[in-house]
């Protein structure tokens, strides 16, 4: 496809740079605000093109050289000085609550993360043809990689044994470090290379070297970490982000904690409240859940597994949290969370989007007091929300 000149005018949600021409909107990856540079179509579709930079002819003052040399992987912001990630995340839930939920002036600030580099303690890596990598932005080809400079260094030493090693009957590799370590592999290979480095090793679902669960701390808290339930990438905005919704509440008698996950926020909410009841769905996160509430001595938590929108009617909670997936709440669960009507909403969102559409069926019968970001993702265009609802 062609060459064309693009001014960038400014970065999308996901973090790409934006111009337009011949009166049609295209999508540069990695091209900054005021930066013009000569871009090959790539995609050119009816509403819309997606270009790939040639050469830039100017470079905007924010612009830095990054630490990652792969083009088109998942830190789509990588260029961008880091000061200028926080406010472009800042802004962009700014716009979106205001266009999508008529929600304005409620972001008191955004939360840096103490690392910005070696702060994810996982990662999965995609095997091709014995390669390893992450695939290209939209695509299943694969960008080849001996270094990832968001994953800790133990993971780098795993991924440079890794790159040695014969992966020609491997398709996947997960890694999760959080001092003790965990590798899950799809597929085939030969693991006497790793079992050093590892605590335990996983092979197509099974247990073959090591621990079955490897354990971490947050905070005052220990925690087993299984193979597949989940847990926070970024150990230290995580424990900022707990600290944050355990300050938007009251200390009480009861509280709910729904879409509880392993029990992360159960076991930091037991502190401070008489009784809490999490409800989670994912049998393996309850089992872990109550792995970790026996792990770490608590007996005021309780752990129901199963729907949330059909597990709480006969509930009651002056407070509840909410940690919902990246899908957000579903309108029975909001019709049930009504029902229960609570003095205080906490809701933990993963998306902006999901977050705004909520708030607006909340909004009628809460008061949207206060929003804190926390950037759980450096460099990349995700960013996490702690929203403080009061009862009208």
């Amino acid at each position: 496809m062609e060459n064309v000149l693009v001014k960038c005018e400014k970065l999308d949600h996901f973090g790409r740079g934006l111009g337009h021409v011949s009166g049609k909107i295209i999508f540069v990856p990695n091209l900054l605000v005021g930066e013009e540079a000569l871009v090959k179509i790539v995609l050119d579709k009816k509403k819309y093109m997606i270009g790939e930079i040639v050469c830039l002819n100017n470079k905007s003052e924010d612009r830095i050289k990054p630490k990652c040399p792969y083009e088109n992987c998942g830190c789509a912001i990588k260029s961008l000085n880091y000061e200028k990630t926080l406010e472009l995340k800042k802004e962009k839930v700014l716009e979106i609550l205001k266009r999508y939920s008529g929600i304005e002036n409620v972001i008191q600030e955004i939360v840096p993360s103490g690392n910005i580099y070696a702060y994810r303690n996982k990662i999965t890596l995609k095997v091709k043809n014995g390669k390893i990598g992450y695939f290209k932005n939209g695509t299943n080809e694969l960008i080849e990689i001996k270094r990832c400079e968001i994953a800790s260094e133990k993971t780098n030493q795993i991924i440079k044994v890794l790159s040695q090693t014969d992966l020609c009957k491997a398709k996947e590799i997960i890694i999760k470090d959080f001092g003790e370590v965990m590798v899950i592999i799809k597929g085939d290979m030969n693991i006497d290379n790793l079992k050093p480095l590892v605590n335990s090793i996983y092979m197509n679902d099974v247990l073959i070297y090591g621990k079955e669960n490897i354990i971490t701390q947050l905070g005052d808290f220990k925690f087993y970490v299984s193979k597949d339930a989940f847990f926070q990438v970024n150990m230290d905005v995580a424990l900022k982000l707990y600290n944050k919704v355990v300050e938007y509440l009251d200390n009480g008698e009861s509280i709910l904690d729904l879409y509880s996950g392993t029990g992360t926020i159960s076991l930091f909410l037991s502190k401070y409240f008489d009784n809490v009841t999490g409800v989670e769905i994912n049998k393996e996160a309850v089992r872990c859940a109550n792995l970790n509430k026996s792990l770490n001595n608590v007996s005021n938590v309780r752990f129901i597994c199963g729907d949330v929108s059909k597990n709480i009617h006969n509930l009651k909670a002056e407070n509840i949290v909410v940690d919902p997936p990246r899908s957000g709440l579903t309108n029975g669960g909001i019709s049930d969370i009504l029902k229960i009507n609570p003095k205080k909403l906490v809701y933990v969102s993963c998306d902006p989007m999901t977050l705004a559409r909520d708030l607006k069926l909340l909004k009628d019968n809460y008061e949207v007091k206060e929003v804190t970001l926390f950037d759980m993702f450096p460099w990349t265009y995700h960013v996490e929300s702690v929203c403080l609802l009061l009862r009208k």
